[in-house]
């Protein structure tokens, strides 16, 4: 068994306030601990399952708190509260309870007394002895899932028994981290485990599983199951920013298919897009007729932008345009429509050289042509790296990402263009997509261009029931530009 940090007591303290202020009846896990963890240092995290061990007697007059507690700790795979957790079980005499010490046995990091502690209480419960043991055969189609759930690695999987996905996390890397992460992918519906570098390795790897790992354990992941796809290996450090979490939960569920993706909708609604950190703004590849649509102007003054020299599109394997030039573009649009006076096209090839700047906290343009950086410390010209004299009226550009009128043309908000559709350049080339989906507007739009819920839901079965008619409209607004 893995040892255990002893935790302080305020964050026992902590662990007991938060469980007891939650509403277990109403209350998903999510919500309790999305918040909890949020500021947890590492020490803490690497603390919290002796810490959520230590409280679980003192829950023990409340059972419904005391269940809800064991349930955080089995889907965040914390084994290290299987005895704690067994305990009160036997104690009590409460099955439920006993089935979450059972699954957490089933990580082969777990203390083998606890483990045969468990065992001996389980007796023959098939959904105690699946839990813990994969060499459990199963009978019944209940017994049937629930082993499939638990090891999706032993045998053929098929969708006559729809799981839902796993993902397995290195538990060598940061533990704050870590937790942040398994907390937003069981947000997103996918079951945890925490792969221990001593430990053996489970039949966790089959078809509807990702591993997210450094180096060492790709290599004992593999060498015990040479079969599993190096597609579904996603290998580096894990992301301690917001922004980075969000592109890892993506790329995990583009290693998934179909019913077993997850669900990104409320994982990534409120984290914003930094637009301009150098491997966004770079990023994108979007053909003529969607970036001018995008940009607020049409195919033919993009194509004289590029015939005068202010823009330089990708050539190499057809015309593509980067999210940078869909924002000069837009900008110089914008400022056309909120200006009475001309309007330099210096400010194309302006931003068209900016490369990005991950540390601005605000950046400007004005009509002439100059494009502005504010770091905090006031504007500077992005060019010459001098703060300017004097200068006209700055328009910000959080107004130019926003909607606004040119020429009889409406344009779409840039990174939202409706409720459900969003705009990220690192997501499936900058086209907008649907909200937590890797699916583009225009594919909506291509299935049923009059948005039928019936058709496109057929060609999407993940999207039964979801909000997606506004992508869909947007699509077709794609696909009509000019």
């Amino acid at each position: 068994m893995a040892a255990m940090t002893q935790p302080s007591p305020s964050l026992y303290a902590a662990v007991l306030q938060a469980l007891r202020s939650t509403d277990p009846w109403s209350q998903p896990l999510s919500s309790v601990m999305s918040g909890f963890v949020a500021h947890l240092t590492t020490d803490e995290a690497e603390s919290l399952p002796e810490a959520i061990a230590g409280v679980l007697p003192m829950l023990r007059q409340d059972r419904d708190r005391l269940r809800f507690a064991a349930e955080i700790a089995a889907r965040l795979d914390y084994f290290e509260t299987a005895g704690a957790i067994c305990d009160l079980a036997l104690g009590l005499g409460d099955r439920g309870l006993l089935l979450e010490a059972a699954s957490l046995c089933g990580n082969p990091a777990v203390d083998s007394g606890v483990r045969a502690r468990v065992s001996e209480a389980v007796g023959n419960d098939p959904a105690g002895r699946i839990r813990l043991d994969f060499s459990t055969v199963p009978v019944t189609a209940e017994e049937v899932h629930l082993y499939r759930q638990c090891w999706p690695g032993v045998g053929e999987q098929d969708d006559q028994h729809a799981v839902m996905p796993m993902v397995v996390l290195d538990s060598s890397f940061d533990a704050a981290a870590l937790l942040r992460l398994a907390v937003r992918l069981d947000e997103a519906g996918s079951s945890v485990r925490r792969l221990v570098p001593a430990a053996e390795i489970a039949p966790w790897f089959g078809r509807w599983t990702v591993l997210v790992c450094g180096h060492p354990a790709r290599s004992r992941v593999l060498s015990k199951y040479p079969r599993f796809s190096e597609y579904r290996i996603i290998v580096g450090a894990l992301p301690l920013d917001d922004r980075g979490g969000v592109q890892l939960l993506t790329k995990i569920n583009a290693c998934l298919r179909g019913t077993h993706r997850l669900s990104l909708d409320s994982a990534t609604s409120d984290v914003p897009t930094v637009v301009w950190d150098p491997g966004v703004f770079l990023a994108g590849a979007y053909v003529t007729k969607e970036a001018a649509f995008l940009a607020g102007t049409t195919s033919s003054s993009l194509n004289y932008l590029r015939r005068r020299g202010l823009l330089t599109p990708r050539t190499s394997a057809g015309c593509y345009w980067t999210f940078r030039d869909v924002v000069a573009v837009r900008t110089w649009t914008y400022l056309k429509s909120i200006s009475p006076r001309r309007v330099s096209s210096r400010v194309v090839m302006s931003l068209a050289r900016f490369a990005g700047d991950s540390t601005a906290a605000q950046l400007g343009v004005t009509s002439s042509g100059d494009v502005l950086v504010n770091q905090g410390k006031g504007w500077v010209d992005v060019e010459s790296g001098e703060s300017p004299l004097e200068f006209d009226n700055i328009a910000d550009f959080d107004d130019v990402f926003r909607p606004f009128s040119y020429g009889g043309r409406e344009t779409l908000d840039l990174l939202r263009a409706s409720e459900n559709t969003r705009l990220d350049p690192t997501v499936l080339h900058g086209t907008p997509h649907l909200s937590g989906h890797r699916i583009s507007a225009k594919a909506l739009a291509s299935v049923d261009r009059h948005g039928e819920r019936r058709v496109i839901e057929a060609a999407y079965p993940e999207l039964a029931g979801k909000p997606f008619e506004d992508t869909a409209r947007v699509g077709v607004q794609l696909l009509s530009a000019v």
